[in-house]
């Protein structure tokens, strides 16, 4: 299973808050908190294959560009799955990647798959969660990441070759 991983400037490794103007970007590894995600999906027979990120404030900025863009280059580059995330509890971050996963999901065939915390981000994730598969997951630095990552992973095996969608939903995501 292939995967692209889309993150923003902090979880890229790119730099702080200060760095929130970084413009869209890529690279063919998993750059920054993607090399958790790489690992749990190495058990899952996964790899990711391109890292995509973008700054919080230039996506606000130019958010029709970077959507178009982003999807372009996932369809391009063929995945299996886009990861959006981990979001962590950055509700900027969180934000980004729901519109972007929604856009993705609603403009090509990818599954698309998000990791986010629920703190601060109470009002974004009911708006979403019916629509995009949204893994729970803690709070930087919270107990239970590697869970969240490991959950995360399996849920990408099953969206990508049609496995127990629904239970997976029900066990591990965001819903009603």
């Amino acid at each position: 299973m292939k995967a692209i991983i889309i993150l923003d400037q902090i979880q890229a490794g790119l730099g702080g808050k200060e760095r929130a103007d970084t413009p869209l970007g890529g690279k063919k590894l998993a750059m920054g908190s993607a090399e958790n995600v790489a690992h749990a999906l190495s058990a899952v027979d996964g790899e990711i294959m391109g890292t995509f990120y973008c700054g919080t404030e230039y996506y606000q900025q130019n958010r029709d560009l970077v959507q178009g863009k982003f999807a372009r280059m996932s369809e391009k580059m063929a995945p299996d799955i886009v990861i959006l995330g981990p979001t962590y509890d950055y509700p900027e971050f969180a934000t980004m990647a729901c519109e972007l996963g929604d856009y993705i999901q609603q403009n090509t065939k990818l599954p698309v798959i998000l990791a986010i915390a629920q703190e601060k981000n109470e009002a974004l994730l009911p708006t979403y969660q019916d629509q995009l598969t949204i893994v729970k997951m803690p709070k930087k630095g919270g107990t239970g990441l590697s869970d969240s990552i490991n959950h995360l992973a399996k849920g990408c095996a099953a969206l990508a070759f049609g496995g127990d969608v629904a239970t997976f939903k029900s066990d591990y995501c965001y819903h009603d």
